[in-house]
């Protein structure tokens, strides 16, 4: 999906490369608090109804020691993002981020968090969660509701930067399939070549 013509000849987003995001997302957050290679890191799946909380409850309860992959966050990153439409004309970037973060974070054994939008359709969100037990990370399913006043309250007040799970949902859920099918191959790889040592 990444469209490489649309980034600038250095792949920046006005004075923010690719590489400078990736960075931004594991130390902004303080996700250096946890060390990397933990015999069993933790991906939490923040799931629910439009506008129910769900990044209001990541950013309060995940925000420390977890590496967020979502697309909203790295919108956030992009200067001025407030006056621009999402994924817009810098979805190339965004999506070029989010996939190195799924990616590092996984190869790390980080732990992960990332929320999606509660639909009718759940196999992406079982492939994700199998996809990531068979990683051998600890997975918690949090599942969050608000009334619908409240709902509405919030998504009028919501403000451009503030993207809704609808929107980043197919971002969040394919880069963490991807990241983990790599993760998958890479481990099958070294257990195969430590086979052939033997």
């Amino acid at each position: 999906m990444t469209d490489v013509r649309a980034a600038g000849a250095d792949g920046r987003v006005a004075d923010l490369s690719i590489e400078e995001a990736v960075e931004r997302v594991f130390t902004a957050v303080g996700c250096d608090t946890r060390a990397a290679n933990a015999t069993e890191p933790r991906f939490v799946l923040v799931t629910g109804t439009p506008a129910s909380g769900k990044t209001r409850l990541r950013h309060e309860k995940y925000r420390t020691g977890y590496v967020a992959v979502d697309a909203g966050d790295i919108f956030r990153l992009i200067p001025n993002c407030e006056t621009l439409d999402f994924p817009g004309e810098h979805a190339w970037f965004i999506d070029a981020v989010g996939g190195r973060v799924a990616r590092r974070a996984l190869a790390e054994r980080r732990d992960v968090v990332t929320e999606v939008f509660a639909t009718d359709n759940n196999e992406p969100l079982i492939e994700v969660i199998e996809s990531m037990k068979a990683l051998g990370y600890h997975t918690e399913l949090v599942g969050i509701r608000a009334d619908l006043e409240r709902s509405i309250e919030w998504n009028e007040a919501r403000g451009l930067s503030n993207v809704s799970s609808y929107f980043t949902n197919p971002f969040n859920v394919r880069w963490l399939k991807e990241a983990a099918r790599a993760e998958a191959g890479l481990s099958s790889a070294k257990l195969q070549e430590s086979d052939d040592h033997e």
